[in-house]
């Protein structure tokens, strides 16, 4: 019998019931189990629907976590909900919060900073700037982003600018919000286990090439299988080792138990530090009287694009690595400026006004998923023949 992850299992339900009303199930898959009703209603289904007569369904951590048809989900959903989000930011608005932390840029970092986006120094003897100026790059050139327009990809950049300041600024002291070494942050919890950050030929193979780490945007491994006609396939590989490749998770941590707790989100980086950086930038504007996404109408389309660029770009977080730093009650307490800002979750975020992108991407990923189980299913067979000697 083939093993299939329990993210898996919830798409093949909703596939059974896809000419019936199945919203909540879709919201389920999205967020995952977090009560016991959750629990009970997929096992339930799952023998309705006879599928755990037909597969092995796990809910191991390795299985979650190498599921690549949950990294797909996440990133298709990413790319679609950016397509519609980014019309939503004023300009005007993110140039002037990029204005405004730029300035608060320590002189020397400010240098540094300047020198790496012209290209004065160049940016592979550092990770982050490599990151970030690979972005640019692909942002600038590469066919998954012709879906943008010129006004639209200015965002973009704007948005990676943002981020990779975000970096910069935590480690001064004015810089409201240092939860960093506790709870999920505290490095013991955060579980992370960095596998390589150098790519050679003794990691790669004998036919390693520079430049060719890998060909996925998003959370999909390097080694997963992808189209070379999808949106997440990229002809010109990434010039560095991306997260979802360089770090593993130890389960005796805190994060990962709380993350694979809900069996389907995938562990990419551990609980996002990135974003913990900004939200902190945020709350030093509103405390400067700087920031321009001050109200739910502006800061809701700004946290979409934020976490779905850096998810679909570089695959740095799963949505769920984003998302959960909200959920820090220091965090909600010095948010109260936004209406109902202890409301915004997966749900709100990606759902809610989000059901054409979202559906867009889950349709995707059941083609994607049949596919993928099929290859499987015949492998199975194919070791299950008996010998012939």
């Amino acid at each position: 019998m083939v093993e299939i992850s329990f993210g898996q299992a919830i798409l093949l339900i909703i596939d059974y019931y896809k000419n019936q009303k199945n919203m909540d199930l879709k919201k389920l898959y999205l967020d995952g189990i977090t009560s016991k009703n959750d629990l009970q209603l997929i096992q339930h289904l799952l023998k309705k629907t006879n599928l755990n007569q037909q597969y092995k369904i796990s809910i191991n951590a390795e299985i979650i976590n190498e599921d690549p048809t949950r990294r797909y989900f996440e990133t298709h959903l990413a790319f679609e909900t950016l397509l519609t989000s980014i019309d939503k930011i004023d300009l005007d608005d993110l140039t002037l919060y990029y204005d405004a932390l730029y300035k608060l840029i320590p002189q020397d970092d400010q240098i540094k900073f300047d020198n790496y986006l012209c290209g004065k120094v160049p940016a592979y003897d550092n990770l982050i700037a490599n990151e970030y100026m690979d972005a640019f790059y692909k942002l600038a050139s590469n066919k998954s982003y012709r879906a943008f327009s010129e006004n639209e990809k200015n965002k973009l950049s704007l948005i990676f600018r943002c981020a990779w300041i975000g970096t910069l600024l935590a480690k001064l002291p004015e810089i409201p919000l240092n939860v960093y070494n506790v709870g999920f942050f505290s490095e013991q919890q955060r579980g992370r286990l960095i596998k390589v950050i150098e790519a050679s030929a003794e990691t790669h193979g004998k036919n390693f090439q520079v430049g060719y780490y890998s060909n996925h945007f998003g959370l999909m491994k390097s080694y997963m299988p992808v189209p070379k006609n999808d949106i997440i396939f990229t002809k010109k590989g990434f010039p560095f080792i991306r997260p979802p490749d360089r770090v593993n998770f130890d389960l005796n941590a805190a994060w990962p138990k709380q993350n694979f707790s809900s069996l389907v989100h995938p562990f990419s980086c551990s609980i996002s530090g990135t974003m913990l950086c900004q939200i902190r930038c945020l709350k030093k504007l509103q405390e400067n009287g700087q920031l321009p996404f001050h109200n739910s109408d502006k800061f809701i389309p700004f946290l979409q694009c934020f976490i779905s660029s850096l998810l679909f770009n570089s695959g740095g977080h799963s949505f769920n690595e984003f998302l959960s730093v909200l959920k820090i009650p220091k965090i909600i307490e010095e948010f109260d400026f936004i209406d109902d800002f202890p409301k915004i979750n997966i749900i709100t975020l990606l759902f809610n006004n989000n059901e054409l992108q979202f559906n867009s991407a889950l349709n995707n990923t059941i083609v994607y998923t049949k596919a993928y189980l099929a290859k499987k299913q015949m492998h199975f067979e194919l070791l299950e023949r008996p010998q012939i000697n």
